[in-house]
């Protein structure tokens, strides 16, 4: 087996070498069958965005016939172990069947998210151990140690936590991400495949990577990109030194297409005190950019052009959005109570759809989702009719035919609040036009990953268990602030700290 290892900084086009080089190559020269390639990437956003290349690239090719295995790791799992993930994934509501099975853990929250990973990130300390052991293969108590919760957690707890979470998995055949990803190996799941592809390989937590080892000793060849710098996923597990010391033939991207000389400077600085990483040859984009220090957001003009706005953590960004709303700025955001952008695109589509076009089925799923119960005159059979899932392309008359759709009024009468209302009248006179993209977009800095944009503004305030955290081990917190800065192509704004707790870029905590 032959493995190409791709290392690359920010902007050095590693996605762009790894499908419009060896993809091709692979597809032109050695004449693979498209269904023996398996392109792995990290989260479903960036799934979304290979789909999306590999189209452009292969017009002749429908890329779900013919590239069947452009995925997340969870997602080639769940397919080839014919998992119904709503039916047999222990998630949501099931975890209250475990609680009255546990004589242990009744009076615990097992609440969570979804990362943008597709991976359940639980609040419950006891769960966040377990599953952070899982994904490093250790211990429970080495897995406290290591997130720093063994002062405040009772491990013992967590162990028997484990062990009654383990015996109820047993008993009712239910699993969760990382046994589907044991299972995966265990139970030989791996597709016939010459060829797999891995992009942000950096991101992987040793089980991870375990099932890519499993997947790559099935084929002849094998491209790996990444960039150890960006390791940003280390409180999931990720461990950079396995993609440090990958062994194989490198093709090092070099030369970067966004990072201007002042803001390469600034990261530079940055990798100074990242002590565990693979030197690189990096060299910046032949223009100037500019880096400003400011401490408010109130000198900025955000008038014009393409922003992020970015910061450590979500709390961190509730200033950030009163701020621009109060300067009836349009911003995109994960959490906009004020304008809900996905409502917006939902009567877009509406608009689309009465003026003759078709539209995709995830599409038209929003329109029921968002609209159906936003806008006050909404009539809708859709439980008795077919689904969208798996539906490529539909037209207004499809949706109301086999459907049930029936959609009039307009924004105005959207049953939203007043308050959004007067914002939206607001940016229409001010000439936004509501249905373009927003040019703002406010995110954590995680959120960001692999994206680009003319003027970037990173706050580097941290909040006092970060900070702390980040004294003990500064070098995620690095490389994430390493990640932030090197996201923008022209203007870098860092907020110099106000509060107790800060990073201060360029030097040490």
């Amino acid at each position: 087996m032959k493995r190409i290892i791709i290392p690359g900084p920010p902007g050095t086009g590693k996605t762009y070498h790894l499908t419009n080089h060896y993809l091709r190559k692979e597809i032109e020269q050695y004449k693979t069958p498209t269904t023996k390639i398996a392109y792995i990437t990290f989260s479903n956003a960036a799934t979304d965005e290979a789909k999306k290349r590999i189209d452009n690239l292969f017009p002749n090719y429908d890329i779900k016939k013919h590239f069947p295995y452009i995925s997340t790791m969870h997602s080639l799992g769940t397919r080839q172990l014919n998992i119904d993930t709503n039916i047999k994934l222990l998630k949501d509501s099931k975890w209250k069947a475990f609680k009255n099975f546990s004589q242990i853990c009744r009076d615990m929250s097992f609440e969570s998210y979804i990362n943008d990973s597709g991976v359940p990130q639980y609040k419950n300390n006891h769960m966040k151990i377990i599953e952070f052991a899982r994904a490093k293969k250790i211990s429970i108590l080495d897995a406290a140690i290591e997130l720093d919760l063994h002062h405040h957690v009772n491990v013992w707890l967590t162990e028997q936590i484990e062990a009654d979470l383990k015996s109820y998995k047993e008993q009712t055949g239910m699993i969760e991400y990382s046994d589907m990803i044991k299972q995966f190996v265990e139970k030989d799941k791996c597709p016939p495949l010459d060829v797999v592809f891995l992009d942000e390989a950096q991101d992987l937590n040793p089980l991870q990577w375990d099932m890519f080892f499993y997947i790559e000793s099935k084929c002849k060849r094998s491209y790996i990109a990444g960039d150890d710098d960006q390791t940003i996923y280390t409180f999931q597990g990720a461990d950079e030194n396995i993609f440090i010391n990958l062994k194989g033939e490198k093709d090092p991207r070099t030369e970067s297409r966004r990072v201007p000389r002042a803001v390469h400077k600034e990261a530079l600085s940055i990798l100074q005190h990242i002590d565990n990483r693979m030197i690189k040859d990096w060299k910046p984009r032949d223009a100037d950019g500019k880096v400003f220090y400011n401490q408010t957001m109130d000198n900025i003009d955000f008038s014009t052009g393409n922003w992020m706005i970015l910061a450590r953590t979500n709390k961190m960004l509730d200033s950030i959005r009163n701020h621009l709303t109060s300067l009836n700025l349009r911003f995109d955001s994960k959490i906009n109570d004020l304008l809900p952008n996905k409502l917006l695109k939902a009567y877009r589509i509406w608009i689309r759809l009465n003026e003759g076009a078709s539209v995709g089925g995830e599409e038209a799923q929003l329109i029921y989702e968002y609209l159906s119960y936003k806008l006050k005159h909404v009539k809708r059979g859709f439980s008795e009719g077919k689904s969208l899932k798996d539906v490529d392309y539909v037209d207004l008359d499809d949706l109301r035919m086999d459907h049930g759709l029936e959609i009039f009024g307009s924004w105005e009468q959207l049953n939203i609040p007043e308050e959004s209302k007067l914002y939206m009248k607001a940016l229409i006179a001010n000439g936004d036009n509501l249905f373009d993209k927003p040019r703002i977009k406010v995110s954590t800095i995680h959120s960001v990953k692999g994206e680009e944009c003319d003027n970037v503004v990173l706050f580097t305030d941290l909040e006092r268990v970060i900070y702390e955290s980040a004294r003990r081990n500064p070098n995620p917190e690095h490389r994430l602030f390493f990640v932030g800065v090197t996201r923008t192509k022209e203007n870098l704004y860092i907020m110099q700290p106000k509060e107790e707790y800060s990073y201060g870029i360029g030097d040490p905590i």
